[in-house]
């Protein structure tokens, strides 16, 4: 039985309900600049449940789960990318906390579990991403001493189906 409030890496009983979670994740970004962007482009592809199968299985990727209340309310993915110098960084592709548990510490503590990893795994550093003009995503990031380091720039054509 998992702890009242902790993360723990995902295991096969979790798969359903991250699912679900990741997209509760996909509904709330719709509404923060670039969100529909990153649904096209970026996000983890339907069906999510077997998505999240081949990154449990992955040695490159930790998929945590997070804990209130003995309830999977939040979930997190990282993955070990290599740099072109030969040292790896850990990515937080995604990292979201249903809005009735946010506050009560489930992301930090979903937060720690991905930097022990990144810790055991030696890695360079973390990196996370965030929307634009997602102000609390942003401040709960900073929290950990993480900063801006880049901005993708986007320009819509016309012949562009998203956002």
């Amino acid at each position: 039985m998992a702890p009242r409030n902790a993360a723990r890496p995902a295991g096969p009983t979790e798969i359903g309900v991250i699912a679900e979670l990741a997209r509760e994740a996909r509904r709330e970004a719709q509404q923060y600049r670039g969100g529909g962007r990153w649904l096209a482009t970026e996000a983890a592809p339907e069906p999510l449940e077997d998505h999240l199968v081949q990154m449990v299985a992955d040695t490159a990727v930790l998929v945590v789960a997070g804990f209130w209340e003995g309830e999977v309310v939040g979930y997190g993915w990282a993955r070990r990318i290599g740099r072109l110098d030969g040292s790896s960084i850990a990515r937080i592709e995604e990292l979201f906390v249903t809005p009735a548990a946010r506050s009560v510490g489930v992301g930090e503590s979903l937060f720690d579990a991905v930097r022990q990893w990144a810790q055991r795994e030696r890695v360079a550093g973390i990196d996370a991403f965030v929307l634009p003009g997602h102000r609390q995503a942003k401040n709960f990031f900073e929290t950990f001493k993480m900063t801006a380091h880049a901005l993708t720039m986007h320009t819509r054509l016309q012949h562009d189906p998203g956002e």
